[in-house]
């Protein structure tokens, strides 16, 4: 593949030095942690499926839907104790990709999914950025599956008043856990093929600070 012209090393110092400090402090929160968001979701989804505990029928669907939302408030706790929450979205001033220009974002971009070969000068913000993507996906995840649940149970406590609807929902609500599900495990396998390339060629230039 052809080489794109190489990136400022100012730029890419600091993209770095952004990318690292997330690696290391995650993001700064700013209001509502999106783990929070999903406690109250979820928290609202499970008084909407409350009545289906009163008919044994449909108690598995409140049950499914009261996990969902005791999962959320354990991995919101955790992150509060960890400094793990993260936010919705991460302001410009922390944000990595916000001191390069769109044809090095891309270029970067290209990098970390595999497409295009790191150089010496790239390797530490490439390898910087896909840590960060991995410690968010780590700390999202088990957050995300609780809401599935939550979801499922909540689908299914519409059986009573939607009929076949709630059918049709709970296999729409099953069918995007999946795709999340398999969408992050895949990413997860691209992240490390491509990490352990980079520590393979640039392994004395990319450790995080």
């Amino acid at each position: 593949m052809e080489s794109t012209a190489p990136v400022p090393a100012k730029n890419l110092e600091l993209a770095q030095h952004r990318a690292e400090h997330l690696v290391q402090h995650g993001a700064t929160v700013t209001g509502l942690s999106l783990q929070a968001f999903v406690v109250g979701s979820s928290f609202l989804w499970t008084l909407l499926a409350a009545p289906s505990a009163f008919h044994p029928q449909s108690l598995v669907w409140f049950l499914l839907a009261a996990i969902g939302f005791v999962i959320a408030v354990i991995y919101w706790a955790r992150g509060r104790r960890r400094h793990e929450l993260l936010p919705n979205i991460t302001a410009d001033a922390e944000r990595p990709f916000a001191v390069l220009t769109k044809r090095q974002r891309a270029t970067i971009t290209r990098q970390m999914r595999g497409k295009e070969e790191t150089t010496p000068s790239t390797a530490p913000l490439v390898r910087a950025m896909l840590l960060w993507q991995r410690r968010s996906t780590r700390i999202v995840l088990p957050t995300l599956i609780g809401m599935g649940i939550g979801l499922i149970g909540l689908g299914g406590s519409t059986t009573r008043t939607l009929g076949g609807w709630s059918f049709a929902l709970q296999a729409f609500e099953l069918v995007t856990v999946l795709f999340v599900t398999i969408l992050s495990l895949r990413e997860a396998r691209r992240c490390n093929r491509v990490l352990t390339e980079i520590g393979t060629d640039w392994s004395d230039e990319t450790t995080v600070r």
